[in-house]
C-alpha cells in the first residue's frame, strides 16, 4: 500500500492544484507561445521537427492535444542475475480525460511465461490428500499467466524538467487485472484478482513515436477448482513478481 501512495502521489497532488478549465484544455499554438507559456508547458512539451540537413526547424508542436495512446511491451525478469526467468508481452490502451488534464484511463492485457517460484512458493506440506501442500513444484516448473484489466494512469515531466529534455516524459499507471495461471505441475488453471503498478520514462521521437522503459510490480491472488471437500485456503495461491520492459507506441 506505501508503495502503491508513493505512485499516486504526483496525480493526487496536479489534480487538485493544477486542474484546467474546460476552456483552456485545447489552446492554440501561437497562444501557448506567446501568451502562457508558463502555464501550459508546466506538464507539456513545444516539440518540433528538426531537418539534420538543413538545420532549420519545422512546425512546433504542442503535446498538450494528444488523447489516444497505444502501446507494446516486452518484458523480462526484474531479477538482473536472472532476466530470463519472466519473458512476457503487453498491450496497452489508454484515453486522456478532458475533465482531469493529466489523468488517463484504459486497459491492459499481459502474459508471461514465468517459473512457479518466481511468481509464489509451495505451502507447507500438509498431512490432507490432494491440498496444495502435497503438491511440491521444482524450480524448473514453467507456467503461463495471463491478466486483462483496466485502470488509471498519469504522465508528468519530473525527471525531464531537471534535464531540461522537452521530449522527455514519464508516466505512472494502476490496472485491476482479472488473473488467470495456467500451471502445469498439476494441469490446472487458477483465477483471481490482481494488481499492477507501473512507472515508465520515455522519450518521445516526432510528433507521436515513443520508445522507453518502465518498471512493473504485480500482486494477485488466485485460487483453483476444489478437489472433493478442500477449503479455498487450501486451493489457493498468493502471487507477486517484479519485470522490467522496453515499451514502444505512438500518440494519436
Amino acid at each position: 500500500m506505501k508503495f502503491l501512495f508513493i505512485l499516486l502521489f504526483p496525480f493526487c497532488v496536479s489534480a487538485q492544484v493544477f486542474d484546467l478549465m474546460e476552456e483552456e484544455i485545447n489552446p492554440e499554438t501561437r497562444e501557448i507561445l506567446l501568451n502562457k507559456p508558463e502555464k501550459y508547458l508546466r506538464h507539456e512539451s513545444m516539440m518540433y521537427d528538426l531537418d539534420s540537413d538543413s538545420g532549420l526547424t519545422g512546425e512546433r508542436y504542442y503535446t498538450g492535444t494528444d488523447r489516444n495512446r497505444l502501446s507494446l511491451a516486452g518484458h523480462l525478469s526484474a531479477n538482473y542475475e536472472n532476466l530470463n526467468n519472466l519473458m512476457g508481452f503487453e498491450i496497452n490502451l489508454m484515453r486522456r480525460t478532458t475533465r482531469f488534464h493529466q489523468v488517463w484511463w484504459g486497459v491492459q492485457l499481459l502474459q508471461h511465461k514465468t517459473y512457479f517460484t518466481n511468481l509464489t512458493q509451495n505451502h507447507e506440506f500438509s498431512s490432507t490428500p490432494n491440498t496444495e501442500g502435497n503438491l511440491q513444484r521444482s524450480n524448473d516448473i514453467e507456467n503461463t499467466l495471463t491478466a486483462l484489466g483496466a485502470g488509471i494512469g498519469y504522465r508528468f515531466k519530473f525527471l525531464a524538467g531537471i534535464i531540461n529534455s522537452e521530449n522527455t516524459f514519464e508516466t505512472v499507471d494502476v490496472f485491476l487485472n482479472g488473473v488467470q495461471l495456467q500451471e502445469d505441475f498439476v494441469d490446472k488453471t487458477y483465477k483471481g484478482y490482481g494488481l499492477t503498478t507501473n512507472y515508465g520514462i520515455h522519450k518521445r521521437s516526432g510528433h507521436h513515436f515513443f520508445y522507453g522503459g518502465k518498471f512493473s510490480y504485480n500482486l494477485a491472488s488466485v485460487s483453483r477448482d476444489a478437489i472433493q471437500n478442500e477449503s479455498k485456503r487450501e486451493r489457493s495461491l498468493s502471487l507477486g513478481w517484479g519485470s522490467i520492459a522496453f515499451e514502444m507506441g505512438f500518440f494519436y
